[in-house]
């Protein structure tokens, strides 16, 4: 450990002599000049003030000699922060240093600090936006003041934003229950203009230790990595008007209130980190998809970043008071029917962590990726810590020989930790609290509900069509595609894409085991969808190659996937992932008075519903008994045909010879209307030389475009060549 201590005095002999008569005021004894009050004192006065003197000097002396001793085995790595003036030193003592180079002095880089605070609130409703609110006027208090960026949006983001004077940065990408994805934060705070960039819990308190904390980090090491547990509390103290203007007595009154009440989360949950932005990558791994608020990204980001090992990363848990006000966990959904109950802390946590979908796939993915394993990266790991001490700036930089060794280390200096030691039942053995055990073997992707299950199944272990459609569907209808892991990178694209327009009522149909897993580890609304292929060969998805017969049958799957859709009630609108979407055109669609509105395939020279000229790849079909009886005969037609989907539907809803067309952009088939889309609003892959445009240029050039297909060209290879052009 090293301790913070004002630079060391000269030592007496190295000090330029002086006589005495030099150091006297003149014409006063150097008694009177010592005691300072310029009237003569008595003799015995003098003699008092001598001894004192030389009592107090041989003291210093001492306190020198020994302070400059432990100078010669190496500086202290500490700053003292007084009244903003600095000071820095270079290496830690010998003895202490392990590798060299990890402390410096870097004491100009304290007086630069600027900062800028990233968080996820939820939404401003309630008790919720009363801790938000609390957290945010903390926040704005600091000295220097942070700027502060709200993630996403949420219900009172417009409205906090202007009342505080903060930034809303709407790109960050959320899993489909409208949960911000902690990987996509990470990305937005990366790419922060100020000094340091910091990502912390909407309702989580600081204090201006804080600011003093991050100095004293900035003066000590050039690339770091802070974390720190929260102290939790019941309530706030009784009395607390969070308007007051005395802002000195209220961060008071709650600093006494959580030291004297609160308990140190010393478990592993971790809800402010804070890093320079000047350094280099945190970690090796790409970041899997973590849910936001649903654990173990915390314990990842810190464990990778510690085994990338080019940042320092410092526990500040015991200087920086971060303050929680527990509350329940309201909207964690984990029962079948979507109505989550209340949970404390404790309960949430503590139940099993099997059926909470979200927490599964945290734990899942924490196993999965990278190196972390059992709960390693809580900031009992970090190689750093920052400890309350008795020295001027109330702060020692202690080395941590064996990280994470003892769960209890905290338990002698607070009030209270989650870890404190016990002992159970007379036995001789004392325990600090319990770690989680969590295993590879026993986090795996349920893919299909157990057969013959008893019990009720938790939601989204595994996810199942029925237990999507009511909470995706948005008035009544949903967007549907299917596809095989072959095609995932252009699932992804149209993923982005959808999430680019807001558009966020999509469901996906794996037609693999493979797809399924990919999309539900990516926070994706996908279900396994095997009911389409009984009867049908097993092989057909793994050789299902561009123009194959076995690509031709599996695009008749697509419209046995919407069927079973549509019989449950649900308009689809079913979309190819290669097609890209301008604007949202669901309400423009719905305004079409037809049962079935579906894109054309025709070339500009040719009619919208020319001979076959139907693309089955992007249309709206209504939940109807005519538009339910129009697909079973599609299909039952396309499994007798060696043709495609495409044509089948073409030959059923506007006849082989072309009987059943009216105008040029409709059919009509048994009672029920085809409306083909406005090619030019709509344009397939050959209207109007769209994608012919010079690269980057469509959406100025074509401003009024819906949605462009991807089609008109051959292969996988060929659309995503077209894709990364534009």
């Amino acid at each position: 450990a090293t301790h913070p201590r004002p630079p060391a005095m000269p030592r007496e002999r190295d000090r330029p002599r002086r006589s005495r008569r030099a150091a006297e005021p003149k014409g006063a004894p150097f008694y009177t000049a010592l005691l300072g009050n310029g009237t003569p004192a008595t003799e015995d006065a003098g003699v008092s003030t001598w001894l004192f003197f030389w009592s107090a000097a041989l003291m210093l002396f001492s306190v020198v000699q020994l302070r400059s001793a432990a100078g010669s085995a190496g500086s202290s790595a500490a700053m003292l922060v007084n009244g903003g003036a600095i000071h820095g030193v270079t290496t830690l003592p010998e003895f202490a240093q392990g590798d060299k180079g990890l402390v410096g002095d870097y004491t100009y880089r304290a007086q630069q600090l600027t900062m800028e605070i990233f968080s996820a609130p939820k939404p401003f409703v309630g008790e919720d936006k009363d801790n938000n609110e609390r957290a945010i006027r903390s926040w704005m208090a600091l000295n220097p003041k942070p700027k502060v960026t709200l993630l996403g949006w949420e219900v009172g983001y417009d409205e906090a934003a202007r009342e505080f004077g903060l930034n809303i940065e709407k790109r960050v990408d959320k899993n489909f229950l409208g949960v911000p994805l902690f990987n996509s934060m990470l990305h937005r705070a990366n790419n922060s203009q100020e000094l340091v960039t910091i990502i912390i819990n909407g309702d989580i308190l600081l204090f201006d230790d804080f600011i003093q904390t991050m100095r004293k980090v900035l003066a000590n090491f050039k690339d770091f990595l802070v974390v720190g547990a929260r102290y939790d509390i019941d309530n706030l103290p009784e009395g607390l008007d969070a308007s007051s203007t005395d802002r000195a007595d209220y961060n008071r009154r709650i600093r006494e209130h959580v030291l004297n009440t609160g308990t140190l989360h010393t478990y592993g949950g971790m809800d402010v980190w804070a890093w320079n932005t000047d350094g280099p990558r945190l970690f090796d791994p790409i970041m899997p998809h973590f849910v936001f608020g649903r654990g173990k990204y915390d314990n990842w980001l810190t464990h990778e970043t510690i085994s990338a090992g080019r940042r320092q990363v410092v526990d500040v848990s015991e200087t920086c008071l971060t303050v929680h006000v527990k509350h329940d966990y309201h909207l964690v959904e984990t029962t079948k029917g979507g109505a989550a109950k209340r949970r404390l802390l404790g309960q949430f946590w503590s139940e099993g962590k099997k059926s909470k979908f979200e927490l599964f796939v945290n734990i899942y993915l924490s196993l999965h990726v990278g190196t972390y394993t059992n709960q390693m990266g809580s900031v009992l790991f970090a190689p750093w810590k920052l400890s309350l001490c008795l020295e001027p700036t109330g702060m020692c930089l202690l080395k941590r020989k064996r990280p994470g060794i003892c769960n209890c280390e905290f338990s002698s200096f607070v009030g209270a930790t989650q870890t404190d030691p016990v002992v159970k039942n007379g036995s001789r053995v004392i325990r600090c609290g319990m770690i989680s055990v969590e295993t590879k073997d026993d986090f795996v992707i349920p893919v299909l509900p157990p057969e013959n299950a008893k019990d009720e199944i938790p939601f989204g272990l595994p996810l199942t069509l029925d237990s999507l459609l009511p909470r995706v569907a948005i008035n009544n209808t949903i967007v549907l595609s299917a596809l095989n892991f072959g095609y995932r990178n252009i699932l992804m694209n149209w993923i982005c894409n959808m999430r680019h327009i807001g558009v966020n009522n999509i469901i996906i149909a794996a037609l693999d085991p493979d797809l399924y897993k990919y999309a539900y580890t990516r926070g994706l609304p996908v279900y396994y969808e095997t009911t389409i292929f009984e009867g049908l060969n097993s092989s057909l998805l793994a050789d299902a190659t561009y123009g194959s017969d076995s690509f031709k049958q599996l695009t008749k799957m697509k419209s046995r996937v919407v069927l079973r859709i549509l019989k449950l009630g649900y308009n689809v609108v079913w979309t190819d992932c290669d097609i890209v979407w301008f604007k949202n055109p669901l309400n423009h669609m719905d305004s079409h008075k037809a049962d079935l509105i579906i894109q054309t395939n025709a070339p500009d020279n040719e009619p919208m519903n020319g001979k076959r000229r139907i693309n089955s790849g992007f249309y709206l079909a209504r939940s109807n008994a005519p538009t339910i009886q129009a697909f079973e005969d599609i299909i039952k037609y396309a499994s007798r045909s060696r043709m495609s989907e495409q044509p089948c539907f073409y030959d059923v809803m506007c006849g082989k010879e072309m009987e059943r067309i009216v105008g040029n952009d409709k059919c009509e088939y048994q009672g029920m209307t085809v409306m083909l889309l406005d090619r030019h609003l709509y344009p397939n892959g050959i209207t109007d030389g769209i994608w012919d445009t010079e690269p980057g240029r469509i959406a100025e050039k074509w401003p009024n475009l819906m949605i462009l297909h991807n089609n008109w060209v051959k292969g996988a290879d060929g659309k995503q060549a077209r894709f990364e052009q534009h």
